[in-house]
């Protein structure tokens, strides 16, 4: 096992930790540090899963607010309860920005961590339940939290030191980053994918947009014309500050999947409902929903179409 501790620092210089990491032949990464700069803890939550390690957390030891992404970086990640804790990301726009410039820079950030979380392969509910707590306020998380939100990923019944004895295998070969729920079918990834899409529309707008800065490819055929990511969220933002409260339900019976190659179309129905307190206003309704999902490593919305049906 090796040791990270000490707080994370802007543009921190990672070269120490694969040097020992080469030196050591260590296998499990454990964490003592109470967070810093989520870019250094994201680089580093990478490289742990670029080199096939495994991550452990322990409560006499301390991982909290940037710790926690980097620890999402393990292949095998064993926390005991109460170890990992989350908050609110701190992205500060800077000096001398404008209002806009300012808002713009934070969505982009938080997009950047949803991405991370997804391609870790954890539930990017994860961040929603984190952007409830600001950093004076840390919420550390119990065992069935991390297990339903897949911050770890060992049997429930394993002990910490039980589940190293199993994913501690001689020199295993390095290995990439694999795509969220890599263990199951493509179907399996693409509905988990577009349900999650969905169901944050309804969430605040900075997370909704960001979750949708985080979903889509950079050119998408959306609703039948090629349009660049920034117009689609432009496009969003619009609808979402027109209709702050929003609620949507899938039809779980309504959902259709096909997958060819490294593509996947996944269609169905959700009801939903829209509200606008300020001017008093509220619509509802039925609609159905088709996308087209470019699987790959990290699964990207390539086709978007859809159409309110009352």
């Amino acid at each position: 096992m090796l040791v990270v501790s000490g707080e994370f620092g802007a543009n921190e210089p990672l070269n120490a930790f694969s040097n020992a990491v080469a030196s050591s032949r260590a296998r499990v990464i454990v964490f003592d540090s109470p967070g810093g700069n989520v870019g250094s803890a994201i680089r580093l939550g990478r490289m742990i899963r670029a080199a096939g390690l495994d991550t452990l957390q322990l409560r006499q030891l301390q991982c909290a607010s940037a710790c926690s992404l980097a620890f999402l970086g393990g292949v095998h990640r064993v926390a005991e309860p109460g170890s990992i804790g989350v908050h609110r990301p701190s992205l500060k726009p800077a000096d001398g920005m404008s209002n806009e410039e300012a808002k713009a820079r934070v969505q982009f950030g938080t997009a950047a961590i949803i991405s991370y979380v997804v391609e870790m392969g954890v539930d990017p509910k994860l961040m929603e339940l984190a952007s409830s707590y600001d950093k004076h306020d840390i919420r550390y998380l119990s065992a069935s939290e991390m297990a339903e939100l897949r911050v770890t990923n060992a049997a429930a019944n394993q002990s910490p030191a039980d589940a190293l004895q199993v994913s501690t295998t001689p020199n295993p070969a390095p290995v990439s980053a694999p795509a969220p729920d890599a263990r199951q079918q493509p179907e399996g990834v693409a509905v988990s994918f577009v349900r999650d899409l969905i169901e944050h529309h309804g969430d605040n707008d900075d997370f909704a947009l960001a979750q949708v800065q985080a979903s889509y490819a950079p050119t998408v055929d959306y609703y039948g014309k090629l349009t660049k990511l920034s117009s689609i969220v432009q496009d969003k933002r619009n609808y979402y500050q027109r209709w702050p409260e929003r609620g949507y339900n899938i039809r779980n019976d309504s959902i259709v999947v096909t997958c060819t190659n490294d593509r996947c179309v996944v269609s169905g129905v959700y009801d939903w409902v829209v509200r606008s307190p300020s001017k008093h206003k509220q619509e509802k309704g039925v609609a159905d929903f088709s996308y087209t999902i470019s699987i790959g490593p990290y699964p990207k919305i390539i086709a978007e179409t859809g159409d309110v049906q009352r």
